[in-house]
């Protein structure tokens, strides 16, 4: 899956993961390729990833086609 997360500063990270995990306004949420596209609240936190660990701030996160989006403060 490519992520790209983008914050009022820049690109924070762009690059291939095989996991993405945050906590949204309903918990904690983790795609893994093929999930199904979405369009889902991110809260403050970490963004976790099988490589990275990434602070992000409120945001909104949509996934289609193995494509995350992440635009958070």
């Amino acid at each position: 899956m490519q992520l790209e997360v983008i914050t009022p500063t820049g690109t924070k990270f762009d690059g291939d993961v095989e996991r993405f995990q945050f906590t949204s306004a309903h918990g904690l949420m983790e795609f893994l390729p093929g999930h199904a596209p979405m369009i889902a609240e991110i809260k403050e936190g970490i963004i976790t990833t099988d490589t990275d660990e990434i602070d992000c701030g409120n945001g909104v996160v949509k996934i289609e086609n193995d494509l995350i989006t992440v635009v958070c403060e």
